[in-house]
């Protein structure tokens, strides 16, 4: 067992297919299921359960994985460390975003990291808050961006802006009267992201102050599909600004307000050990004089 042999496991587990899992490690599909068989036979289990839909992890291959992370991980930080001797914030830090905050924060961070911390690597992951929250959870990540997290004792949170909320689609599925209410989204098609994301909790809160049932039309986890949902006129949906401008200002997208006024507050969630570390402290610190300088911070908070 080496760790290339377990990268390999791991990607094609999170793949959950052998042909994904050799494209994103830009190696050929036999090698990695040779690579992966060697490792089945030195465990003596299988890892996978193969299937017409593609494959799914044994009972081994779960309590595998698990470990796998953790090695993995722990090589990783070894390497950071190892890295930081004689240099200045040398090391690879992963970060977790929102689609839509990544896809402007993003590059004003790598910009400002480029410059202020030349030794060090960023390696940006995006997806819906119950995602980020499961890789914090599973220590994949060393920052994150989550809207209106949960406290938890293992993480350490800093707010860093307010985002208002707003009803988005096309012209003709939105309230004419310029603003909506609950008792306008009862009767919207609304399309919204699974599991305890922002917009499900909204929707869940106003729901139960006004004693409303309320079910998505469609329950949507990638942003880019339901940008494209959107569009094509499929339904409405919650979201910040930063989500839809782009939509909004080429004409496909128009944006109301909720009444009342709903918002959410972006914060930086990082877990304690990360917290503690040179890097993740010195990225937090850039972010923060980022929303200062562009004013993207709230003063209430």
């Amino acid at each position: 067992m080496d760790l290339r042999t377990l990268r390999y496991f791991q990607t094609v587990a999170e793949c959950g297919s052998y042909s994904r899992g050799s494209e994103m490690l830009c190696i050929s599909q036999p090698a990695v299921s040779r690579a992966i068989r060697l490792l089945e036979s030195e465990l003596g289990q299988p890892l996978f359960n193969r299937h017409g839909h593609g494959i799914s992890l044994t009972q081994a291959g779960e309590k595998l994985l698990g470990h796998t992370r953790t090695i993995l991980h722990q090589v990783a930080d070894v390497r950071s460390d190892i890295g930081r001797t004689g240099k200045s914030f040398a090391g690879t830090l992963r970060i977790a975003l929102p689609s839509a905050v990544g896809a402007y924060l993003a590059p004003l961070l790598a910009e400002r990291m480029a410059r202020e911390c030349p030794g060090a690597s960023l390696e940006f992951v995006g997806g819906y808050s119950a995602y980020i929250h499961e890789w914090l959870v599973r220590e994949q990540v060393d920052l994150a961006c989550l809207h209106d997290p949960q406290p938890q004792k293992e993480f350490h949170l800093r707010p860093l802006m307010r985002e208002e909320v707003f009803l988005v689609g096309r012209e003709n599925l939105l309230p004419k009267l310029g603003v909506a209410n609950i008792d306008e989204l009862a009767r919207l098609p609304l399309m919204l992201p699974s599991g305890s994301n922002a917009s499900r909790r909204v929707l869940t809160a106003w729901s139960a102050t006004e004693n409303l049932w309320m079910k998505p039309v469609l329950t949507v986890d990638d942003h880019l599909i339901l940008r494209a949902l959107l569009r094509a006129g499929a339904g409405v949906s919650l979201l910040t600004q930063s989500a839809f401008i782009e939509d909004q200002r080429a004409g496909l997208l128009q944006s109301i307000p909720l009444s009342p006024a709903v918002y959410w507050t972006l914060c930086l969630v990082s877990p304690r050990r990360a917290a503690e570390q040179e890097l993740a402290q010195r990225c937090t610190s850039i972010l923060i004089a980022l929303m200062n300088e562009r004013n993207l911070k709230n003063p209430a908070l």
